[in-house]
């Protein structure tokens, strides 16, 4: 449906006129605009310095609507003003632009926030509405632009470089409803490729903590309290007389209705070196060696159901131990269970952040421009003349200033200004208690002062900014910014990646900039290990980055073990960010030759793919191999892995969620121990969709409504259990839809309803047998 013509839409818009040239990729998405916007609805992910703005602007030049343009803060709105009266209507701001959501003018301009505290009141027509980084939106918020979309039936342009793949199911889906599927998407690395985002690194820099002790005196805790219940003769004497073990043959019917509690009333039996009745092995379909081992999460389920006639003094060991209050059992103990609490040290991550600082400062002397993003402001640092104890914006601030007493430093907060009494001619501020030269500025000055410290920071009279991640880690542009310091605690995929984003713009006045991008993590010793190394796992599955030892693009994460070689790596990549730019185009030109793109790849490794691949999805002569008790060959493998590829294609096609004209084939390789699973071609939301479905087809069953069984024994009763993904498994329907794909591309199986005392059987079966499963997935360049 063609967008209605307004004349004084229309005439405002022919004066707008690029004033640069387009770069390739954009001039791609503006010529396929139109095929994009069959569904009114055109979606773009592009990295941050893309120039999505620029590129959004152009759209709805060409689109020639009435437009309501929403950002996420007033910083971001006043971008967009900015990028078009610079970049299109030579620095003029004609009166048809306006901040006024109820002013009736060709081009209005808001927030989500704005739209959701006027959602109550009428607004002038609009044709097109621009949504830049809608998922910032709370989830109130959906409502209100869901009800102005259905009121004003507009052509929606939405623009972001971090859509939410990560979010919560109702995120996602109340974000794609509004939003529409991905129509193009623009990655870091073709933007490196391109010239228009600067080479970068991901650094990560380790700390012991200052208070091992206690770490280990929890970790030591933990152990005594675990091993003295994995060993209680009281309860095992009771677990032995239980009719479900000396009698469970004819007790099979009470056991089929809770079978995870019998599989936990065996597991603990065999921990403790006690016979099991053969039956009870038959009946969940286990072999000797596929056991899982005794655990907290087994414990809780079997103490949990016995916990009204356990032995007394086991009751004081729980209750001692903090894992029994209010008759609720919580093992682990919440004390063990939150042990990354004692490695949240302030003083080591204080140390490692000033060691980082001088690292830099020492590497690129009058050139650095450098960024500490912390989650807290600390009002009481600024206040009180004190050696810094806590971790937080004005602490580093502080702390810095001491060590060299530096007069280039300024604080950057929601709240507060600090910078150098230099800078302040007008300003009205006050100083800071023990900082002589600096001064504090809040209140009407607020805004001018951070104009000040941003102006200040391209010239270099300011060569380091201390600030909070929420006010500077949206919206802020700086593109000197070459040394960025990620201080705080997100793991999330959105807030991350915008982060990041501050530091990978170029700068115009530096034509060879490189940036570096510095990650903490304090770990209880002298090894590379611990909960927050896990958390930068998480992290860095976030994101594609140059892996400088291995000269190749991903988002894999592998440091040295040891803490000093760790660092020592670390910072001699650092002072050789020179080199980055040519190491960068080595590892670009590494991908495929004629058109390289960053894909997801899901990763599997060698020594469980006889429980990952189906017997029926091997040839004849790999499925007898198998079934005498041989390893399949590595090509055996891959066969099957792409019949697994192809059934989750062709199922997710039939459900309607995967474009049925665009030809999808999966690519599996193999390098080194693991094989690789790919699509090419693909975008992604459907690289997405695809990955989470085969990873819930692999990985080890939970809790599915629907599990396939697969006979892997010709002369043992062995098998193999995949759960049927989410998106099957609501209803009947849906499960047949996959059932029939795997019929029709795997081969022979049965399906299994698990909500039947049968079928909990199966899935308690089910879930000890493919417990070893792991699957990876990791973005790569090919």
């Amino acid at each position: 449906m063609p967008i209605p013509e307004h004349a004084t839409a229309v005439h405002a818009f022919q004066r707008m006129c690029f004033r640069h040239d387009w770069r390739s990729y954009q001039s791609r998405i503006l010529a396929e605009m139109a095929d994009h916007l069959e569904d009114r609805k055109l979606h773009v992910v592009a990295a941050p310095g893309a120039g999505k703005t620029v590129l959004g602007l152009e759209i709805i030049r060409r689109l020639r609507g009435r437009t309501l343009i929403l950002a996420p803060s007033l910083l971001v709105r006043d971008q967009w003003i900015a990028r078009l009266c610079d970049d299109f209507l030579d620095g003029e701001r004609p009166d048809w632009i306006s901040t006024d959501l109820h002013a009736d003018v060709p081009l209005r301009l808001s927030t989500y926030q704005n739209i959701h505290q006027n959602r109550a009141k009428p607004m002038p027509p609009m044709d097109v509405i621009c949504l830049d980084e809608a998922h910032h939106l709370r989830r109130a918020w959906w409502q209100s632009l869901t009800r102005l979309q259905e009121t004003h039936q507009p052509v929606t342009l939405s623009l972001t470089a971090t859509p939410p793949y990560d979010s919560e199911p109702w995120e996602w889906e109340n974000y794609s409803a509004l939003c529409g599927p991905v129509d193009a998407e623009i990655s870091v690395p073709e933007l490196v490729l391109t010239g228009d985002l600067c080479p970068h690194q991901d650094l990560v820099f380790v700390a012991r903590t200052t208070d091992r002790q206690a770490y280990d005196q929890n970790l030591a805790a933990e152990k005594q309290l675990f091993a003295s219940l994995s060993a209680d003769p009281q309860l095992l004497t009771m677990l032995q007389q239980s009719p479900w073990i000396t009698d469970c043959e004819n007790q099979s019917q009470k056991i089929l209705e809770n079978p995870e509690l019998f599989s936990a009333m065996l597991i603990y039996l065999r921990d403790a070196g006690q016979p099991l009745p053969s039956y009870a092995r038959r009946l969940l379909r286990l072999d000797e060696a596929e056991w899982p081992r005794l655990d907290w999460s087994w414990l809780q389920i079997l103490l949990a159901a016995h916990l009204t006639t356990l032995p007394e003094a086991m009751l004081a060991r729980l209750k001692t131990g903090g894992a029994l209050r209010n008759d609720r059992l919580s093992l682990p103990p919440p004390r063990f269970a939150d042990r990354i609490s004692l490695l949240d040290d302030d003083k080591s991550r204080l140390e490692a952040t000033s060691e980082i600082h001088r690292q830099e400062r020492e590497t690129r002397g009058d050139g650095l421009r450098m960024a500490i993003l912390l989650d807290r402001i600390g009002h009481v640092a600024m206040k009180l003349d004190h050696e810094p104890r806590d971790y937080n914006a004005g602490a580093v601030f502080r702390w810095l200033h001491r060590e060299g007493g530096y007069d280039d430093l300024a604080l950057l907060t929601g709240q507060m200004v600090c910078l150098p009494r230099r800078l302040c001619d007008r300003l009205a501020g006050r100083e800071v208690s023990g900082m002589p030269g600096y001064i504090i500025v809040a209140g009407p000055d607020f805004q001018n002062a951070v104009t000040r410290v941003n102006e200040a920071f391209g010239r270099g009279d300011i060569r380091v900014v201390i600030g909070t991640q929420a006010f500077l880690g949206q919206g802020w542009d700086a593109p000197a910014l070459n040394a960025l310091v990620l201080g705080t605690s997100l793991a999330r995929f959105v807030a991350v990646n915008q982060l990041r984003g501050r530091a990978l713009r170029k700068d115009r006045n530096v034509a060879d900039k490189s940036a570096n991008i510095w990650h903490l993590a304090i770990v209880p010793g002298s090894r590379v290990e611990g909960e927050e190394v896990a958390r930068l796992h998480r992290r860095f599955d976030c994101f594609a980055r140059l892996d400088r030892p291995a000269g190749e693009i991903r988002s894999h994460f592998a440091p040295l073990a040891d803490i000093g070689q760790q660092n020592q790596m670390t910072c001699d990549m650092a002072r050789r960010h020179t080199t980055l730019a040519a190491e960068w185009q080595i590892a670009l030109r590494a991908g495929a030759e004629d058109q390289p793109q960053l894909m997801r790849e899901s990763g599997i490794n060698r020594g469980i793919r006889q429980q990952v691949v189906p017997v029926s999805a091997l040839s004849w002569r790999g499925r007898l191999m198998v079934m005498f008790g041989r390893d399949q060959t590595d090509d055996e493998t891959r066969r099957g892995l792409e019949r697994l590829a192809r059934l989750v294609i062709e199922a997710l096609r039939e459900l309607g969620d995967l474009p049925s004209a665009t030809p999808l084939s999966p690519e599996v390789s193999q390098r080194g121990g693991r094989f690789y699973i790919s699509l090419r071609g693909a975008s992604r939301l459907t690289e997405s969709l695809f990955h989470d479905s085969l990873r819930q087809l692999l990985d080890p069953v939970v809790n599915p409504r629907y599990v396939i069984i697969v006979r892997s024994g010709l002369f043992t009763k062995r098998f193999q259990y995949f759960a049927v993904p989410p998106r099957f498994d609501g209803r009947k329907e849906r499960a047949e839809i996959f059932w029939r794909n795997w019929q029709g591309i795997v081969g022979r199986g049965e399906l299994i309803y698990t909500r039947t005392p049968m079928g909990r059987g199966e899935l308690q079966a089910a879930r000890l047998n493919s417990h070893q499963r792991h699957i990876q997935s990791h973005l790569s360049w090919r």
